[in-house]
């Protein structure tokens, strides 16, 4: 039987999803991210799942005991995999010989997140220095209240995802592309000068996703609460919005006037206009100048992110990736995506 016969001696994990390849044994644990039980051409179930670690994800195919998997190999759920590694129509998949559920502390649970390579002190320490540079008291206000005072915010911050699978989509990667835009956003406050408010500019780059904490669940797998389902992050980024501007309103001496209405209104505008269009979730399209840079600069910033990403992981071999379905197109490889000796090859 599946699971009765396997022991395992450690759960150091050395064998990664991003090295394996065709006709591989696999010897290793995982953490599921997706199960799914569907029904063969031969009329027998088989499970269908999504395996993960730090590096990637691949998918799995479970064809004998099934059933007694069924409530083991669940979203969430660490599982010791032996099988084997194989290509199926151009795309790699493990067919699982045993597995085993694993308790949480069997594994150590870094391997199996993707996490960024920056330290997330530092960037939210850098996140701090902006808000400390700016200058309407209002927005600065409004700013330190959120991300200075939050203890939950502050927390969160230093480890949410900025997307489920689109753009960083990794630990740290919404502080990542928050600090990542508003780099881009500075250098053009200062290039359209008075055409630009540099606050509500700023203060757009670090809200507009900030709903994203509660719309996406990431202790483990990243996925969509049901807030998250039902509201979405666009909404819940305005309702912060009020909320916190009820508190500062509450609190005497912290602001040198009522929160105007105005710039309540614009700040909660960025952020709903965001998405650029209707079709992509937007309430609204951007009808200020700062709303309209927010967009493009987000968008800019999480195409470059996941088109970068999936040129580094692409495993074609020559100067063209493979087929990417998201951009549906193919992408030339820069000599930083190339192979050592491919690069010298063409030069």
């Amino acid at each position: 039987m599946i699971g009765h016969s396997l022991r395992i001696c450690t759960m150091n994990k050395t064998q990664f999803i991003k090295d394996l390849k065709d006709k591989d044994t696999v010897s290793a644990p995982f953490l599921v991210k997706f199960s799914a039980v569907a029904v063969g051409k031969n009329g027998k179930p088989y499970m269908n799942l999504i395996l993960m670690d730090k590096t990637g994800e691949v998918e799995a195919r479970l064809w004998e005991d099934v059933q007694q998997h069924i409530g083991q190999a669940v979203k969430d759920s660490y599982i010791n995999v032996e099988g084997r590694c194989q290509t199926y129509q151009g795309r790699r998949q493990v067919v699982i010989n045993r597995l085993q559920l694993l308790r949480e502390d069997e594994v150590d649970s870094k391997d199996f997140v993707a996490e960024g390579t920056l330290d997330a002190e530092a960037l939210y320490a850098t996140l701090l220095g902006h808000i400390e540079s700016m200058k309407d008291p209002h927005y600065k206000a409004l700013a330190e209240a959120i991300f200075r005072d939050d203890l939950e915010i502050a927390d969160k911050m230093k480890r949410a995802p900025a997307a489920k699978t689109l753009h960083h989509a990794y630990r740290t990667g919404l502080l990542e592309h928050v600090l990542s835009i508003t780099t881009t956003l500075e250098a053009l406050a200062v290039h359209y000068g008075k055409h630009l408010n540099r606050d509500l500019l700023l203060l757009g780059g670090f809200l507009h996703d900030i709903g994203k904490l509660w719309e996406l669940s990431f202790e483990r797998v990243i996925d969509y609460t049901t807030e998250g389902k039902l509201i979405g992050h666009l909404v819940m980024g305005t309702e912060l919005i009020d909320r916190k501007v009820r508190e500062l309103d509450a609190q005497p001496g912290r602001l040198p006037s009522p929160f105007p209405v105005d710039k309540q209104l614009l700040i909660k505008h960025v952020i709903l206009a965001h998405h650029g269009q209707l079709e992509y979730g937007s309430p609204k399209r951007p009808k200020c100048l700062e709303a309209l840079v927010v967009h493009m600069i987000d968008d800019l910033d999480s195409k470059m992110n996941s088109i970068s990403t999936f040129i580094e992981q692409d495993l074609t071999t020559g100067q063209w990736t493979g087929l990417n379905r998201q951009y549906e197109r193919f992408f030339f490889k820069p000599e930083w995506a190339q192979p050592k000796a491919l690069t010298q090859e063409y030069t």
